[in-house]
């Protein structure tokens, strides 16, 4: 009898210690989850195949063509890693080859439909082609949502006061 409570007694601490671990660790996660988030955005690596395996008149074709589209196809791209910060991921980058590339990309969001460039772009550190890619232009720019939406309800604030002060002048 005496045995049945004590394995009945550790069962119960057993049980409230897992509890509590689990505790712990779905706050540690949600803190993680936080932090990330406040980050704003992560570093995607990726690789491409090698352009070098081209030849010389096949690259410039495809330069060519990305010069005159803007696009560029994502055959043979594999996805490689995640940085938290622009410094670590273009040392992997170069550390690697001028195939590799990271791109910024929004947590808790994705970019919008038309082409981006800037800090938002692929960007190969280690490429000869470098500065053709950085120093495209765009018609359009990637915002952060909540960015877009700090905008949006300041532009709200400042029409609600021009209307005020519109109405105080009279008619």
């Amino acid at each position: 009898m005496s045995t049945a409570v004590v394995n009945k007694a550790t069962a119960e601490d057993i049980g409230r210690d897992a509890a509590r671990a689990l505790n712990e660790t779905a706050l540690l996660r949600e803190a993680l989850i936080r932090e990330v988030r406040a980050l704003g955005a992560l570093y995607v690596i990726g690789r491409r195949k090698p352009i070098t395996e081209l030849t010389p008149e096949q690259q410039e074709k495809v330069r060519e063509a990305y010069r005159d589209t803007l696009w560029a196809s994502d055959y043979c791209v594999d996805m490689m890693g995640v940085c938290t910060s622009k410094a670590l991921a273009e040392e992997f980058c170069k550390e690697r080859g001028p195939n590799w590339f990271y791109t910024k990309l929004p947590i808790d969001s994705v970019l919008g439909d038309e082409p981006v460039f800037g800090d938002w772009a692929h960007q190969f550190p280690g490429s000869d082609a470098t500065t053709l890619y950085e120093n495209m232009q765009s018609a359009t720019t990637a915002v952060l949502v909540s960015d877009w939406r700090m905008i949006n309800e300041e532009l709200d604030r400042l029409r609600r006061q021009v209307k005020s002060s519109h109405s105080a002048l009279g008619p």
